[in-house]
């Protein structure tokens, strides 16, 4: 089948062929003059004057025109004409502002061109020249795209100037209220209406929106967290995880995450004070963190949540806590830690007020383990199970890769199993593949703990046992699931001699050489 051409030609109408068009009309909240409905009275004006008959209408009801992705119905629009079937030969728009306010006036003649280029035609119906192409018209269009472009940026300088104004009269600019807290609006006289809830807006363009105290359990939550952070010392996480066990409500409804947590305990609103201008996005381009001598503060707006002096103790523990510390000071608190206790654990790392979190020691040295090295400690039974779980991976990969392609190689069908670990033969055997590294202590004859794992329902379960150093993989047990009641299996010197008849020399033996 031969595709359609991505570009189309005008379609030739015959006399008594009415021309088709569809609409464009957008409206934003930063000039309500030009409403939709104003808009679509004088196009469809425009259209009976002209014998045009309008069959499809696209709709950007407070959208701004400065950013094309935020805009769905001119998205569709070009998408609709780039297809290169559409019903009409033009597209009727109020004036070149409607069509956008983009601060390049390339990319408005872009979105312009891409239309042309299909045989579409742009018609501006509010204004006074006609747009066919001409130097002229090309001339005119251009002035006005700079002076649409232009009236956005001095809008938004004169609005950025009265935000700023407001937050120095206490009022809140835009943005959630936070957990703890509500919005509220203020009228023109001073009254105050029903409190916002989330993703609400203000119902009248006049009013003010100052912020006010939330419910009580959420202040009994708010001030909670800041007992946990600064008298229990525990980390966001930790706090994050407390919240969503106690399953305590945020303002959103979504679960509690570190960042919300950090949010709660550094933001100044929490004390009374509203910032702003923290950030930039002006005319929707890139987004800037302002320096703080561009922020417009007022101190005191409402009163507090949380006391001025446990906001404080906040802000010097998180700044002692985001403070690095040397890592020869963190090696001799390891070694000082042992000498109290004879070992060093994750467990007595935590449990020790005056160490940092083991999670510090294994975010600067990698590893505990490494850590442990560096420090000249002795290794743990913790330390030699981490140091094994690398060669336990690789064994496990390879022999993944091994038994993969010996099946394979034996004609047998091979698919993915139901459950971690496990293929799927022949589309109705299970076999599991397990490594089970060596157990020894001192104490103890040397051991291999093989779980059979009722949960994966395998049939069989291929057992790679690890020498007794932990380094390779030294025997094979093929167990079918049948012969054996108990979920796990330990083999130790004393059965192996009884479980002889499962043992293989190696993973040909039990799969057959590939062909």
């Amino acid at each position: 089948m031969r595709r359609k051409a991505a570009i189309q030609a005008p379609k030739i109408l015959s006399t008594d062929e009415k021309p088709t068009a569809a609409v464009y009309v957008r409206m934003s909240t930063d000039n309500q003059n030009h409403s939709v409905s104003h808009q679509l009275h004088c196009i469809r004006e425009y259209a009976e004057r002209h014998g045009i008959d309008i069959i499809k209408t696209y709709t950007d009801e407070g959208r701004s025109g400065l950013d094309f992705s935020s805009r769905p119905g001119l998205r569709c629009l070009i998408e609709d004409v780039q297809s290169g079937v559409v019903p009409f030969q033009s597209i009727l728009a109020y004036d070149v502002s409607r069509w956008g306010r983009f601060q390049d006036l390339d990319e408005s003649a872009y979105y312009e061109y891409i239309c042309r280029r299909a045989g579409v035609a742009i018609v501006y119906c509010a204004e006074d020249f006609e747009n066919n192409g001409s130097s002229v018209s090309s001339i005119i269009k251009s002035v006005k795209r700079a002076m649409a472009a232009e009236y956005s940026r001095e809008l938004s300088t004169k609005v950025f100037a009265a935000q700023c104004r407001f937050v120095e009269m206490g009022f809140k600019q835009g943005g959630r209220a936070g957990f703890g807290l509500r919005r509220v609006p203020i009228s023109a006289s001073g009254k105050a209406k029903t409190a916002l809830g989330f993703g609400e807006r203000k119902n009248h363009p006049t009013d003010r929106v100052v912020l006010v105290p939330g419910p009580s359990d959420e202040l009994e939550t708010l001030r909670g967290i800041y007992d946990w952070y600064v008298v229990e010392r525990l980390s966001e996480s930790e706090i994050a995880f407390l919240l969503n066990a106690m399953e305590a409500p945020r303002e959103c409804g979504r679960p509690w995450t570190r960042d919300c947590v950090r949010d709660v305990l550094t933001n100044e609103k929490y004390i009374g004070n509203i910032i702003y201008n923290r950030a930039s996005f002006k005319l929707r381009k890139r987004h800037i963190e302002n320096p703080t001598s561009m922020w417009i503060q007022r101190t005191g707006a409402f009163p507090p949540l949380i006391p001025v002096a446990l906001f404080r103790k906040a802000q010097q523990e998180r700044k002692d806590r985001l403070t690095p510390i040397p890592k020869e000071e963190l090696l001799a608190m390891l070694r000082k830690l042992h000498d109290k206790h004879g070992k060093v654990t994750t467990m007595l790392i935590d449990q020790d007020d005056t160490l940092p979190g083991a999670q510090m020691f294994a975010y600067h040295f990698g590893t505990m383990l490494e850590a442990y090295v560096l420090a000249g400690l002795p290794q743990t039974n913790l330390c030699k199970f981490v140091a094994t779980r690398a060669i336990v991976s690789n064994v496990r990969a390879t022999t993944h890769k091994q038994v993969e392609a010996l099946i394979v190689g034996a004609g047998v069908g091979l698919e993915k199993g139901p459950s971690r670990n496990t293929f799927l033969l022949n589309g109705k055997t299970i076999l599991k593949i397990a490594i089970a590294r060596c157990l020894y202590e001192k104490t103890a004859l040397p051991r291999w703990r093989v779980r059979l794992d009722e949960e994966s329902k395998c049939d069989f379960v291929l057992a790679v046992l690890l020498d007794l150093e932990n380094l390779k993989a030294d025997s094979y047990y093929l167990f079918p699931k049948a012969d054996f009641s108990k979920v796990q299996i330990t083999l130790t010197e004393a059965n192996m001699f009884e479980l002889r008849q499962y043992k293989h020399a190696s993973l040909e033996a039990i799969f057959g050489s590939p062909h």
